[in-house]
């Protein structure tokens, strides 16, 4: 309880918590694989490993998506602070979009 008022405190969002974390990595390696595309295809090395590439990018871009969801999830508990869940959401949708424009990229 607050101490001014009758009105719980707020309990720690798990879910956002943890889309806020998976959202970080997810959009950090597909920064980071779509960087190393990027440059393969400049230097034209980018046919010897774009299926592993697409593996991981896929795969981390994946991982984006469960973090939106998981943000989109933690949106909806009752008296819980919602706003890492809105930047798990954000981040994990971000990443989604990373990964596609990457990949009409090097297409």
């Amino acid at each position: 309880m607050d101490s001014m008022s009758n009105t719980p405190a707020p309990q720690p969002n798990t879910l956002g918590k943890a889309s806020l974390i998976l959202g970080i990595l997810a959009i950090t390696l597909v920064f980071s694989v779509g960087l190393c595309a990027g440059v393969g295809k400049q230097q034209g090395w980018l046919p010897a490993v774009g299926a592993l590439l697409f593996v991981f990018g896929g795969t981390f871009a994946f991982a984006g998506l469960i973090a939106g969801l998981l943000g989109f999830a933690g949106l909806f508990g009752a008296n819980r602070s919602r706003a890492t869940a809105i930047i798990g959401l954000v981040l994990g949708a971000l990443t989604v979009l990373l990964f596609a424009a990457r990949l009409n990229y090097v297409q």
